[in-house]
């Protein structure tokens, strides 16, 4: 039953995201929130993969919004890292969370 949860939730989320024009960003943030449900069991997963994913986006983005979303990512990957080592938490999600969050500040700032 939840193989077939999931799978619906992603094909709509895909076919939604393909008929809308939105950027990579959302794109990244509706991918990454169908992903963490999927994977997770609460608000807090799907929430984590939305940030995630919309990180992602902005970071494959060309130009300059994109270059500035890859330096945030850089910064913010190296501050989840070391905040989750310091409370004992995954460094690998810490990483990929702070990455996302800084990819989506440096996207916002530039």
């Amino acid at each position: 039953m939840k193989m077939i949860k999931t799978t619906l939730i992603i094909s709509t989320l895909i076919f939604s995201a393909s008929g809308m024009a939105i950027d990579k960003t959302g794109a990244g943030a509706l991918v990454g929130a169908a992903v963490g449900a999927a994977a997770g069991k609460d608000v807090k997963s799907t929430v984590g993969g939305a940030v995630v994913g919309a990180g992602a986006g902005a970071m494959l983005k060309s130009g300059d919004k994109g270059k500035a979303a890859r330096k945030g990512g850089a910064i913010g990957a190296a501050v989840g890292a070391g905040a989750a080592v310091l409370t004992g938490k995954s460094v690998l999600k810490g990483a990929a969370v702070g990455a996302g969050a800084g990819g989506l500040v440096g996207e916002a700032t530039h």
